[in-house]
């Protein structure tokens, strides 16, 4: 009637069910954790993998290159290698000390005392050359060796040594400008150093990942500077500057109706310090152009008109005397007044002008303000405000004291005058190519305002250009051009507050040729050792400038009555 009730013990079924069910239990776990770790955990794992086979290594990316104007390189990036030594994949010592020291040509000492002072890998020898570098490749895959690593690196270049230094200033081992505009241009010219893919073989050899492609993203920086106009005014500078002794010198060449800067030249020469954007000074005469131009656009003064020149002492206030030992004369016209370098004769024009007049157009010609030219440290110089100029005040500022300007200030000014009176913006860049094919323009020409009238540009020209012709300025003349220009003689403060006659900058600015201006070129020597002047120091190196470039360029003489 009842059934019997089976222990478990002796139901096979029962027994086989169970056993089968905890047989299953291990695969099944191991199959979910196979899962876990193969789909939910796979990247963590992938990546303790390709830490454990790979390093990263740090690798210098390529730095882009600076142009001149017409696609000539001034500084590239040049790949290269360094020798180092992981010592612990190293299996002789001696031998491998001894292949060193032949192939880099370094004493075994020197290898060793770096060999004691770092455990793990050191560099023995930066940047070798390339014949170096194909000799010891082979070495390699040999056991001398095992442990070597020829890291490739890059090396600024500058195909023309100096040139351009002060502006193009200098890059370390690193990737990183240091200053001029490798610094300035950081960004656009370098990559971030790059971590390179590899794994050691057993032999420590270095192993590259080559399925991994590097982009750049560089940039070219291409400059509005030419370098033939760059080498022409170098070298004309360092010849003045050594033949009168004098301090520094500066140089500035640029296109009036662009405002492009051809050449800016400094000397000494120390990298990415240059004087033509940075220097500040009084001008001294060469800034009766400024003041002069401004009173006959304005009409205070007329070309014809005749300036008393007070027996040749003008008592401007109490206590202050303007002085003309330069000439003879009772009586001067405003050419006249240019010619002979009057401070006379600019002192009253200026006063006549008045102060606040005078000092509009001391703004308006751009004195007093930065250019944004872009260059690291510009200095904007000083203009003191007029509601606080005295009369005295008023009249030295017009022969050009009393203010503090940059040589790129002075250079912009008289190109106002060569075009017709428009105020350009000055450039040192052209433009910034990339890699991928984008273009950053940087040098369009841009008028910032219009100055001085053109009639007025057509008079100061003319004035400019008997300076040449008849005045303190004849050694700047060129056989066959017209030229436009203006001496400077500035004597210097000294430490005691007073003026020195012995402290003088003397310059000379002016633009050719001048019926059509192609160039204007600005020469300043700081302190001269010898006492001169701008007519006898710095015109002859203006001119010697001036006609290698009309020579370069091609530029036909306007001189109408010029006989070979």
């Amino acid at each position: 009637m009842f059934k019997k009730k089976i222990s478990f013990v002796y139901d096979v079924k029962k027994r086989m069910k169970l056993c089968g069910f905890l047989a299953l239990i291990p695969p099944v776990a191991i199959c979910l954790q196979l899962l876990n770790l193969q789909t939910f955990q796979h990247e963590k794992f992938a990546d303790k993998a390709d830490r454990a086979i790979y390093s990263y290594l740090a690798e210098d990316r390529l730095r882009g290159p600076i142009y001149d104007v017409n696609g000539n390189v001034l500084a590239e990036s040049v790949r290269t290698h360094s020798c180092g030594i992981s010592p612990k994949y190293v299996k002789d010592k001696k031998a491998t000390v001894a292949f060193l020291a032949k192939a880099l040509k370094l004493p075994p000492a020197r290898i060793l005392e770096k060999w004691n002072r770092n455990g793990r890998f050191f560099f023995v020898e930066k940047n070798i050359k390339p014949d170096v570098y194909m000799e010891m490749l082979p070495a390699l895959r040999k056991p001398v060796g095992q442990g070597l690593d020829l890291t490739p690196e890059y090396k600024r270049m500058r195909p023309y040594d100096k040139l351009a230094l002060d502006l193009l200033g200098e890059s370390n081992s690193k990737n990183l400008g240091l200053s001029g505009l490798e610094q300035m241009f950081n960004k656009e010219l370098s990559q971030d150093i790059s971590k390179k893919r590899a794994k050691r073989a057993l032999r420590g050899d270095i192993i590259y990942d080559r399925k991994l492609k590097e982009e750049l993203s560089v940039g070219s920086l291409y400059l509005t500077i030419d370098l033939q106009a760059q080498y022409f005014a170098e070298q004309a500078l360092h010849k003045a500057v050594e033949e009168y002794g004098a301090e520094h010198g500066a140089v500035l060449v640029q296109e009036p109706s662009t405002g492009r800067i051809l050449a800016a030249a400094s000397y000494p020469v120390e990298n990415g310090q240059s004087l033509p954007f940075q220097f500040t000074y009084e001008p001294g005469s060469t800034f009766k152009t400024i003041a002069i131009s401004s009173a006959l656009d304005a009409g205070t003064v007329s070309v014809t008109d005749s300036i008393d020149m007070e027996g040749r002492r003008w008592e401007v206030a109490r206590g202050f005397t303007v002085k003309d030992n330069q000439h003879k004369k009772d009586f001067l016209s405003v050419p006249e007044v240019m010619q002979l370098s009057s401070n006379i004769g600019a002192g009253k024009i200026a006063v006549d002008l008045g102060a606040k007049n005078l000092f509009y157009y001391i703004k308006a010609f751009g004195f007093g303000t930065k250019t944004d030219i872009n260059f690291n440290g510009e200095a904007k110089g000083f203009v003191p405000p007029y509601n606080k100029w005295t009369k005295v005040d008023t009249a030295t500022k017009g022969y050009g004291y009393g203010i503090s300007l940059t040589p790129v200030q002075l250079i912009n000014a008289y190109s106002v005058i060569a075009n017709g009176g428009y105020l350009m913006q000055p450039h040192l860049v052209d433009r910034i190519e990339y890699a991928d094919g984008r273009v950053s323009k940087m040098s369009k020409p841009v008028k910032i305002r219009r100055v001085i009238k053109p009639e007025t540009a057509k008079i100061m020209t003319k004035v400019l250009q008997s300076v040449v012709e008849n005045g303190s300025g004849k050694r700047a003349q060129i056989k066959g051009y017209t030229v436009a220009g203006k001496t400077g003689t500035a004597e210097k403060l000294t430490k005691e507050g007073g003026y020195g006659k012995r402290s003088h900058i003397v310059s000379f600015c002016g633009f050719v040729p001048a019926s059509k201006p192609q160039f204007t070129i600005l020469v300043i020597l700081d302190n001269p050792s010898k006492y001169t002047f701008g007519g006898t120091a710095a015109a002859p190196a203006f001119r010697q400038i001036a006609e290698n470039l009309l020579t370069l360029k091609g530029v036909q003489p306007d001189q109408l009555d010029f006989i070979n």
